[in-house]
């Protein structure tokens, strides 16, 4: 049985910007997954690196981090419910101390639900959030 994780923004970027920091981390981590593995994609992060991507590298790059992620065996999309929605917010208003962003606090909650403990990430947030960060 494989591994599951969130996977959030800084390692996707960090995936397609090879002038990145993270950026050989980022890509030898992905190719040190399984086809039992699985990366939980929250609508949150996919909207968020699509913009990030944009606004950093162009429209060609985002579309083509689109294209990998909607198309990858290992990638699993999450459709945030009212529910889940809810519990966002709940989180969001809680932290008021934190730094956390939206979509940070969008991956604690994706996290929670689905009983995840790791986090392919680069954001020292996740630390704070009680996460394990990978690489």
């Amino acid at each position: 049985m494989g591994r599951t994780l969130i996977v959030d923004t800084s390692a996707l970027y960090a995936l397609v910007d090879r002038n990145d920091p993270n950026h050989a981390a980022a890509a030898s981590f992905l190719r040190g997954l399984t086809a039992q593995d699985t990366l939980l994609l929250s609508n949150h992060v996919f909207d968020e690196a699509m913009t990030l991507a944009k606004a950093r590298l162009g429209v060609h790059v985002a579309l083509q981090l689109g294209l990998r992620l909607r198309n990858s065996r290992i990638m699993q999309s999450v459709i945030f419910d009212e529910g889940m929605e809810m519990a966002l917010w709940r989180t969001f208003s809680q932290y008021k101390d934190k730094a956390w962003s939206y979509t940070d606090c969008a991956s604690l909650v994706l996290a929670q639900v689905r009983g995840i403990q790791e986090a392919f990430a680069f954001d020292h947030h996740f630390g704070q959030m009680g996460l394990v960060k990978v690489p």
